[in-house]
């Protein structure tokens, strides 16, 4: 009996470790999604938990174009994404809206926000059953942008490229 434990326990171990080195060899691979592709070389491809976020604090005069989309406020929150060259790359949530989830990604350049794009968030109409309108988004190593918007069983995918000046542009 002890001899059939064994054996069983070894089996269990090699197809373990058989499994990990198959996945190791994969893991460069696409990974197939419902809606898209996601590619192992993201630079982002994270959801933000709206109730647990860690924000950093810049005083908004110090980029110029900031103060518009920060409600006006002495301070803007934001988080740092990677930049692209001298190009900083940072998120931002939309406070003085109707919606607590709303992020806009900034591209700031030389202390000036040369463009902006809203990238995250849930969106519904007030007092509609339609449900929520969910995006989501990813930057691939290219610094592609992909944005992603589901709305009652829709799905919409946006591409977007940065330029060497930091202006987003739809592919």
């Amino acid at each position: 009996m002890k001899k059939i434990i064994a054996i069983i326990i070894i089996s269990f171990t090699l197809i373990s470790c058989q499994k990990s080195i198959d996945k190791n060899q994969n893991s460069t691979k696409k990974e197939e999604t419902k809606d898209t592709i996601v590619e192992p070389n993201n630079i982002y491809d994270k959801r933000i938990d709206n109730n647990n976020v860690d924000y950093k604090k810049i005083k908004t005069s110090t980029i110029t174009g900031l103060s518009k989309l920060s409600c006006d406020k002495e301070f803007t929150r934001f988080l740092d994404l990677p930049n692209k060259e001298e190009i900083r790359l940072i998120l931002i949530p939309i406070d003085c809206g109707d919606f607590d989830y709303r992020y806009y990604l900034l591209t700031i350049k030389n202390d000036r926000i040369v463009s902006d794009l809203y990238v995250e968030g849930v969106w519904s109409e007030p007092d509609s059953d339609d449900g929520d309108e969910i995006t989501t988004f990813s930057i691939d190593k290219n610094f592609i942008i992909q944005v992603k918007t589901e709305f009652n069983n829709e799905t919409k995918i946006k591409k977007y490229s940065i330029d060497k000046n930091g202006l987003i542009s739809e592919l």
